[in-house]
């Protein structure tokens, strides 16, 4: 009978990871697509004589795509525009956040009811172009093109910028809220813009060598816009600030033939002083090149020299020598050059007639 011999084994196992490209250093981590081997060897000795290595199997994978974006409105509290104005611009940045570089989709949308910057909505601009910075100083040029963002590489930022026309008819602090909803579209076709990806890998079963698809994006300002669905969204807001201009005009009885200027009537031959105030009732901006035009009413007659404005009297026979005349600019009527009343502000023009 053989005696049982007790053989010492030293095992040693080292593990070993391949990455078959080069890697940088992303926020959002090793990029799509990068094949990882995994292998691990067994070192041993046998009563302290060392045998051959063992390796195992190679473990492979590909890295997969995880879809993640940001947008922010970059203009930091409401932007103020003037009623009638054109091509007003609204800023954003979006930043590619994911391991991929991707097209992105564009869309502009009203908000609706909202509040946003202390401004709340109530009226749509229209038009609403897109734009895309092409030169990356953040600053809408007219060499800015393109409705959708092309080839965004992982951890960079592109300024998108929305243009608008403010309808004529807006009035002081009205509003307009926008949203700009960006979904994530395919990459890899420089110049051609890739159809959106509209659905995630997150409910199928892992293919090791298949590069699949994780939207990891919370949720945004626009109504259509969900955690987890490779979009995201943010709003900036128009706030009208314009001069608001109101004009009260009254008229009194100055004196009569009979009473004078005790109790007097408007009986012909009665002076009448017509009496205009211009107000500004909006709270940031100046009317300017305000002009005041008034005819002579009928069955009345002009009182030479009696044309005022803010209490200094206007010639009104001689045209341009001062802000107002008689007769010459505008037939049979008074005519007066205000010029600018500020926020807040006012002016006043008198006149008087005679009642004939």
């Amino acid at each position: 009978m053989n005696p049982r011999v007790s053989i010492p084994i030293l095992l040693l196992v080292v593990c070993g990871f391949t990455f078959l490209a080069p890697q940088a250093a992303f926020a959002a981590g090793t990029l799509s697509g990068v094949q990882v081997d995994n292998y691990a060897t067994v070192t041993y000795e046998v009563s302290t004589i060392p045998q051959d290595t063992v390796w195992s199997d190679t473990a492979s994978f590909v890295v997969d795509n995880k879809i993640n974006l940001n947008v922010v409105c970059l203009d930091g509290g409401p932007v103020e525009v003037i009623p009638g104005s054109n091509n007003q611009i609204l800023s954003f940045r979006v930043t590619n956040l994911g391991n991929t570089v991707q097209d992105y989709s564009l869309a502009s949308f009203a908000a609706g009811a909202a509040v946003l910057f202390g401004v709340t909505d109530n009226f749509d601009a229209t038009t609403n172009n897109i734009f895309v910075d092409g030169n990356g100083n953040n600053t809408y040029e007219l060499t800015d093109n393109g409705s959708y963002i092309d080839e965004l590489a992982p951890d960079d930022s592109v300024t998108v910028f929305i243009l608008s026309d403010i309808p004529s008819t807006q009035v002081d602090d009205d509003g307009s809220i926008h949203d700009l909803w960006v979904r994530t579209a395919q990459g890899g076709n420089a110049g051609t813009e890739g159809s959106v990806i509209a659905s995630d890998d997150a409910a199928a079963s892992d293919i090791a060598m298949t590069v699949q698809t994780v939207f990891c994006d919370t949720l945004g300002t626009y109504g259509s816009d969900a955690d987890n669905d490779g979009s995201f969204s943010a709003r900036c807001v128009y706030e009208v600030e314009t001069a608001t201009l109101d004009v009260n005009k009254t008229s009194g009885v100055v004196s009569d033939p009979v009473n004078g200027v005790t109790n007097p009537k408007a009986i012909p031959g009665a002076t009448i002083r017509f009496t205009i105030v211009v107000s500004n009732l909006g709270d940031t901006e100046s009317a300017d090149t305000i002009e005041v035009v008034d005819a002579i009413p009928a069955n009345t007659t002009f009182v030479p020299g009696s044309l005022t404005l803010n209490s200094g009297v206007l010639t009104d026979n001689v045209a341009a020598d001062d802000a107002g005349d008689y007769n010459l600019t505008n037939a049979g009527a008074i005519t007066v050059d205000v010029g600018t009343v500020t926020a807040g502000g006012l002016a006043t023009v008198t006149f008087d007639v005679t009642i004939d």
